[in-house]
């Protein structure tokens, strides 16, 4: 999990957010009324802030890993934010299956366009744990199995790209690596550092870790 800045609402939300807000609330089980926000460019958008990422695990998403787009707060707990831009973004559909209609306000989830997410949550290998004493990343964390090998396919997803950059820092320390190769190899580590990077976050904390 990475933190996010909110992009611009899209033109075709701005001008319908009122008449589609109004229509959904008074009829919710019209699909129609309801699926407005899966419009190409609300979705294009939101694939934008987020680099086609989770907002959670950090996957890709397209073919292999589904995107659903995700209210932060749940149409069940308040209806009247089922079109608002900012309790809009993109989950992979295992995170989205996952989480569901949690909803605590005394205890919500992590927000990554509001709180500062890195400094709280603490990636060991492939899992993601969390500092002690924050609740709210502890349930977080815990609701998405990001802590454990429950979640097998993105465990091995991220297993390969830490296999990926084991061997890059091997071969940059190598007495072997010439100068335009190191290149080429440092301009690939500073993409999978990029936060636009499938498992960035993952990638920079084990890079923090060879450096301490």
């Amino acid at each position: 999990m990475r933190k996010l800045n909110k992009g611009e609402i899209p033109a075709v939300l701005a001008e319908n957010v009122e008449w589609w807000t109004e229509e959904f609330v008074a009829d919710p089980e019209n699909h129609t009324k309801r699926y407005r926000y899966r419009h190409p460019e609300i979705k294009a958008a939101l694939l934008k802030e987020t680099a086609g990422k989770c907002v959670y695990c950090e996957s890709k998403v397209g073919h292999n890993t589904p995107g659903d787009t995700e209210h932060k707060i749940p149409s069940s707990e308040d209806n009247t934010l089922h079109f608002s831009w900012t309790n809009l973004t993109i989950a992979c559909s295992e995170c989205n299956r996952r989480k569901n209609d949690y909803f605590r306000p005394s205890m919500p989830f992590l927000d990554p366009y509001v709180d500062d997410v890195e400094s709280v949550l603490v990636h060991l290998g492939p899992i993601v744990g969390w500092k002690p004493g924050y609740q709210r990343a502890e349930i977080t964390i815990r609701t998405l199995e990001l802590h454990s090998g429950a979640r097998r396919e993105l465990i091995s997803r991220k297993i390969e790209r830490l296999e990926e950059l084991s061997e890059l820092l091997e071969r940059l320390a190598s007495s072997s690596c010439d100068e335009l190769m190191g290149l080429l190899l440092t301009k690939r580590l500073e993409e999978m550092k990029s936060p636009d990077a499938e498992y960035s976050g993952m990638v920079m904390a084990a890079c923090a870790a060879v450096e301490r």
